[in-house]
């Protein structure tokens, strides 16, 4: 475990489950190549078929960058944390790796592998549709552990439950936020009139920790002994793990973030950075303060009909906040494709 005070590693860190590098993912891993400060950035994979994908090819072009294979059971190896507060033992471990191999969509299993990566090795890990806009020392230097916190309508509380009212104010919520998505041609700054409404909830899209971390110890803890059902119910093992454990506030050695940290834009609104903006009325980012764009590929995916990919960054180059946060990146992108 590391001493308090000790920095957060300069590693990054992605997961990646599959033969072939999405686009998206290729830019998330080239801007954190560039400006996130780090010393080394790590593309765990579990396919080996992934070393020869053409963007992995121009990633591995880097000195920077490593390309490592990755599998839970490479953490049952070695003794478990010292002390009986924060114990994460070979028998937990175990678990862990067991029920990972239960688990079904890869997004799931990417939860747990993110956390065996950080209690081993520490530094920040990042999703793998996350555009990095600085360097996040600030918060590497600053904090033990971190995650950031988002503005949503449908919280867990509301999910578990069974008021009525709270169901009610959910679903007008996400009305009103579709309405901004649709209507106001800047629906970030429409938003923030209005952001006090949502709640905040955290997000493990972005996280960082020291090695052994007690926090992500805990979480690990967690995932090996709640009920086999709970763990493998999407988003236990991640998001609703961390609202569960920490709330809002967090603990001294794993702090939250606010919202401009890492999710300028949330879900819906994050429409902004795919809006034809070819009079740059929106900017080449969300917000000057945030270190990670955060892009909720998944919704921006299901509005696009499609996914983010060449074709679409060569139509709208300079016309959209996200091609111009890539900019870059986007010739190395359209030749590694054509190779």
């Amino acid at each position: 475990m590391a001493a308090a005070g000790t920095p957060i590693p300069a590693l990054g860190h992605f997961v990646w489950l599959g033969p072939r590098l999405s686009v998206l993912g290729y830019l998330s891993v080239r801007s954190a190549l560039d400006r996130g400060g780090f010393e080394a950035i790590r593309l765990h994979h579990d396919v080996p078929a992934l070393a020869d994908d053409p963007l992995v090819q121009d990633l591995q072009r880097h000195p920077t960058f490593e390309l490592l294979p990755i599998a839970p059971e490479d953490f049952l190896k070695g003794e478990g944390l010292e002390g009986e507060d924060d114990a994460l033992t070979i028998a937990h471990r175990q678990e862990v790796a067991r029920r990972y191999h239960l688990l079904g969509p890869m997004t799931s299993r990417a939860n747990v592998l993110r956390l065996l990566v950080l209690w081993r090795d520490g530094g920040v890990y990042l999703d793998t549709d996350a555009i990095t806009l600085r360097d996040l020392a600030p918060v590497r230097q600053g904090f033990q552990g971190f995650a950031g916190l988002e503005r949503v309508a449908m919280t867990t509380a509301v999910v578990n439950g069974y008021n009525p009212f709270q169901w009610a104010k959910a679903g007008w919520l996400n009305l009103v936020r579709e309405g901004i998505r649709r209507f106001s041609g800047n629906a970030g700054a429409a938003f923030r009139r209005i952001e006090h409404w949502f709640t905040l909830a955290p997000n493990n899209a972005i996280l960082g920790a020291t090695p052994g971390n007690a926090t992500v110890a805990r979480f690990l803890r967690e995932a090996a002994t709640m009920p086999e059902a709970q763990a493998l119910t999407r988003k236990q093992i991640g998001p609703r793990l961390l609202e569960r454990l920490l709330g809002t506030d967090g603990v001294p050695d794993f702090r939250m973030l606010p919202p401009d940290a890492f999710y300028p834009l949330p879900p819906e609104v994050c429409w902004d950075y795919v809006r034809d903006d070819p009079q740059h009325r929106l900017g080449d980012r969300p917000t000057p303060t945030a270190y990670v764009a955060h892009l909720y590929d998944s919704v921006l995916s299901r509005w696009l009909r499609g996914p983010l990919d060449v074709a679409h960054f060569e139509a709208t180059r300079g016309r959209t906040m996200l091609a111009r946060m890539v900019e870059p990146y986007l010739d190395d992108l359209i030749a590694a494709t054509k190779r």
